[in-house]
């Protein structure tokens, strides 16, 4: 059976039904606290349920072996560039990039609503540097202004509303909150997060939001994109890439755009090692938006 066709029919199984029963579909979220509440049963089965699809999809792809993965190769050019679109002559390092474009927030607690942005340009498909909804409009969808920042259950509302009917957007989505954990019991995350990414960006072609803390002075790393310590409440970025299967060292990485030019950061796109980006998670509320 192809890894297509495995794919799909794990998915009819039973794990989409999951996904499309998100409560953030439903109804607004009851505003929450930047520490973030423990997940409902219902966002839990949600999130379950995508883990489950991301690793039966590197599962079937490591089983088939490597030869199979045919992604256009990136080049690694350093932490803080983007290389996404640079090939490397004669390279065979598997990876995916999606075609995402960075957006400066326009406060300087729109972190949020600017991931939102970049991932509503996508879904939408939206040319050049015009957008497809302004930040202002997002984070009325996010409740940003109320609160002075963006939680989790509101990144999922919020992109919920940016992303209905777009094209890009698959069929049976729906946008899940993961609070990320060692599931294998190995002592990192790193590997769940890499595993996470490949599947969204290489099998359901669609961008991850991630909660960071960006630099902060008793972290051992840092996001390339804030080179500065800052005292940050927390950050949101938008994943869309990565690089080489999952060894636990620097080489396998995630790429992403950051807003954050006025506020500390820089705006563009960055790339630095999973392990690194997955500690800054952890560091922060542990979660992502995929």
């Amino acid at each position: 059976m192809s890894i297509r066709r495995s794919i799909t029919v794990l998915l009819a199984a039973g794990l989409m039904t999951a996904l499309t029963v998100a409560p953030a579909a439903a109804k607004r979220p009851i505003p929450s606290t930047p520490d973030e509440p423990a997940l409902t049963a219902e966002q839990q089965a949600a999130s379950d349920a995508k883990v489950a699809a991301a690793e039966a999809y590197v599962a079937e792809l490591a089983a088939s072996g490597p030869g199979l993965v045919s992604l256009a190769c990136i080049s690694p050019q350093g932490a803080g560039t983007d290389s996404a679109t640079t090939p490397m002559a004669g390279c065979v390092t598997p990876s995916g990039a999606l075609s995402v474009a960075a957006r400066d927030q326009t406060k300087s607690y729109y972190c949020g609503p600017a991931v939102g942005q970049v991932i509503a340009n996508y879904a939408w498909a939206v040319a050049g540097g015009a957008n497809k909804y302004s930040q202002g409009t997002i984070a009325g969808w996010m409740g940003t202004d109320a609160k002075l920042s963006t939680s989790a259950p509101d990144m999922v509302y919020g992109l919920e509303r940016a992303t209905a009917g777009a094209p890009r957007r698959p069929a049976n989505w729906a946008w899940v909150i993961t609070s990320l954990s060692d599931t294998d019991g190995d002592g990192a995350v790193g590997d769940q997060l890499h595993d996470y990414v490949r599947w969204n960006v290489s099998g359901s072609k669609m961008p991850l939001a991630f909660a960071v803390k960006p630099h902060d002075r008793n972290s051992r790393y840092h996001l390339s994109s804030w080179p500065k310590v800052v005292d940050s409440v927390g950050h949101w970025i938008t994943g869309y890439g990565w690089y080489a299967f999952w060894t636990n060292s620097d080489t396998p990485r995630i790429y992403y755009t950051d807003s954050s030019k006025d506020e500390g950061g820089s705006t563009g796109k960055y790339w630095d090692p999973t392990r690194h980006i997955a500690a800054l998670i952890m560091e922060h509320t542990k979660r992502l938006v995929w």
